[in-house]
């Protein structure tokens, strides 16, 4: 187990909140017991597993407000998608879990990738033509550590622009759907 500062778990915890109403009640415990300057934080595979199974919980609500008004529409378009991922490559620069793995990475190219594969994938008439998810992350070793990091960030960049719960929710759920083709395999896995 990791042991990680109060602030960075309620974070992490306000970001599962955008998947699950359940993740909230959870946080607002885990809050409550933070007496500490440090506390134990679950592994990360008992976290992602726990909001994989609330997106699960979740799909049908997803799939209807979507059939209602693309995600695309609802995170406001190109131009709020652009600010998102300006806000995210920030926070993944600044954080010392992830920015190892974008020492090399032109920045501007990324942000161009990322803005197009969302908009693509959330319903927007963007054409991502860059590498798939597996390809992107072959041999980059990310852990489910890391990938909670990540997570981290993409719920502090979807705050910062003002995405509402139900649009945190649902892209939140569609980063976990793709979480087997970015992590390390094991050698269970195999």
């Amino acid at each position: 187990m990791i042991s990680i500062k109060p602030i960075l778990i309620t974070s992490l915890l306000a970001c599962v909140a955008a998947v699950s109403s359940s993740c909230a009640d959870r946080g607002a415990e885990a809050q409550e017991s933070s007496n500490t300057d440090e506390v134990e934080a679950p592994p990360a595979t008992v976290t992602i597993a726990a909001m994989v199974a609330d997106c699960a919980a979740c799909a049908e609500d997803r799939a209807a407000r979507h059939a209602e008004s693309p995600l695309y529409q609802r995170l406001g378009g190109n131009e709020t998608i652009a600010e998102f991922v300006a806000k995210l490559i920030e926070l993944h620069m600044q954080n010392d879990v992830v920015s190892p793995f974008f020492k090399d990475v032109d920045q501007e190219m990324l942000a161009t990738h990322l803005v197009n594969f969302i908009g693509a994938g959330t319903g927007g008439p963007e054409t991502y033509e860059g590498r798939t998810m597996v390809a992107s992350h072959a041999g980059m070793g990310v852990t489910p550590e890391v990938f909670l990091s990540a997570g981290g960030d993409i719920g502090t960049a979807m705050q910062a622009v003002g995405w509402g719960a139900d649009e945190q929710q649902e892209f939140m759920c569609i980063i976990l759907s793709m979480k087997d083709d970015v992590l390390m395999k094991s050698s269970d896995d195999e």
